[in-house]
């Protein structure tokens, strides 16, 4: 008992003169440099979530067309066009309104599945009315198309996310998450989709991990131009200048039959269009932008959007299919595309001329009632997009001319790296 008690005061007093000791050393000096290192982490820390946002969050052509989107005036747009790349790269709204002065927007990214559109048709309603809602049918072909011969198998969204075109792929879900502001509307799609997206939950909220590799492209890529302005000038345009080497397409027999979709694609295709006309949409126009037919895959795409077709106009809504009408529209397959699928901004411009006027007479939409502000917005915009098919031209002027050259002299490599720097400036 003794002994213990003895043990108990030399521990006792050890531990006293150990902490004495600490005392002695951590003087004013370093406990200050402690204190300085803990507030910089702290700082560091508290500003590392916002500024992750701008410098390494991508901030892409989709996401601008997105959040211009909502910098437009509230119920000042008459015409939406939904849909996913082919919008983007075929319909200009000021080209609509230049030829129409009809006010339109094109709601519209990359990869955009059937699967998304009953969100983004709240978002256009919580902040347009539109006269005319005009919806390219490509996300509807997205998904599992059941093999011929065998039974329709009810498609679950683990079959669809290994297909070739995802009804629920990542990507999509991305660009909206990023570009519509909160809202319970949001929200939901986020908890509706959650299982699409990827198992790294921390990525949402450090968005860094992502994309990191892209920071210094990022860096020059911000919307204060465009938000300062309190509009988009151009109003989400996207083009490449290139033009698609001619192929010789396939002559489709004249009772080509619709072919099969996704049993998942058509029921959300089916419940949008009722959620639309719920939601007072009286007027719905799906349309298929042109393309070139070259293979048997796109003569499966063709009997595919027959099934679209078929599906859109039993439940009351128009459908327009442009696939072939070139040489109504005068588009050149040589000279007006990008690839199969899309059109450069020569075919754009003649396209969209088509369909706005097509649109007006078939809708009998008349020009939109705009205030003296509001009419010099959309009058710049004009401005804009001449000069941006000036550049266009310049550009592809060139672009070609360097083809040329290439082609003639292919051993001229430096000559050509000469000219191209000569051309920049």
């Amino acid at each position: 008992m003794v002994r213990v008690q003895i043990l108990q005061t030399l521990y006792t007093c050890n531990f006293r003169r150990v902490i004495g000791l600490g005392v002695v050393l951590m003087n004013k000096k370093y406990i200050k440099r402690i204190i300085g290192i803990i507030l910089l982490a702290a700082v560091l820390v508290a500003s590392f979530f916002p500024l992750q946002e701008y410098f390494s969050n991508r901030i892409t052509h989709n996401q601008v067309r997105i959040k211009g989107f909502y910098l437009e005036k509230k119920n000042s747009l008459d015409v939406i066009v939904m849909g996913s790349s082919e919008v983007y790269y075929g319909y200009y709204a000021n080209e609509t309104y230049k030829n129409t002065k009809i006010t339109s927007y094109p709601f519209a990214f990359e990869h955009n599945p059937v699967s998304l559109w009953k969100y983004e048709l709240k978002e256009i309603l919580k902040n347009q009315k539109p006269k005319l809602l005009v919806i390219e049918a490509n996300g509807a072909g997205y998904g599992n198309i059941p093999k011929a011969g065998k039974p329709k198998v009810k498609s679950d969204v683990k079959n669809n996310i290994k297909g070739k075109y995802k009804l629920y792929s990542q990507l999509p879900i991305s660009i909206l998450e990023s570009s519509m502001p909160d809202s319970e509307n949001k929200r939901q799609m986020l908890r509706d989709l959650a299982f699409a997206r990827k198992k790294r939950k921390l990525d949402r909220y450090v968005p860094f991990l992502k994309y990191h590799g892209q920071f210094y492209d990022n860096m020059s890529c911000d919307l204060s131009d465009m938000e300062k302005r309190g509009y988009s000038p151009l109003k989400g345009v996207f083009s490449r200048v290139s033009a698609h080497k001619q192929h010789k397409e396939k002559i489709l027999p004249p009772n080509i039959k619709p072919g099969l979709l996704d049993p998942l694609a058509i029921r959300h295709l089916k419940k949008f269009i009722k959620l639309a006309k719920r939601m007072g949409v009286k007027k719905i126009l799906f349309v298929r932008f042109p393309h070139k037919v070259t293979d048997k895959k796109g003569v499966d795409k063709v009997r595919k959007y027959l099934r679209v077709k078929k599906i859109v106009e039993a439940a009351g809504c128009d459908y327009a299919d442009f696939t072939f009408l070139r040489d109504e529209i005068g588009i050149s397959a040589k000279r007006d595309f990008v690839d199969r699928e899309h059109l450069n901004a020569n075919g754009a411009r003649k396209f969209t001329a088509f369909l706005s006027k097509y649109i007006k007479a078939k809708y009998k939409l008349k020009a939109t009632k705009l205030s003296a502000d509001e009419k010099k917005r959309w009058d710049e915009g004009v401005k804009y997009i001449d000069a941006y098919y000036k550049y266009y031209n310049d550009y592809q002027r060139k672009y070609d001319f360097l083809r040329i050259l290439h082609k003639t002299f292919p051993e001229s490599t430096s000559l050509l790296d000469t000219l191209k720097e000569y051309m920049k400036k």
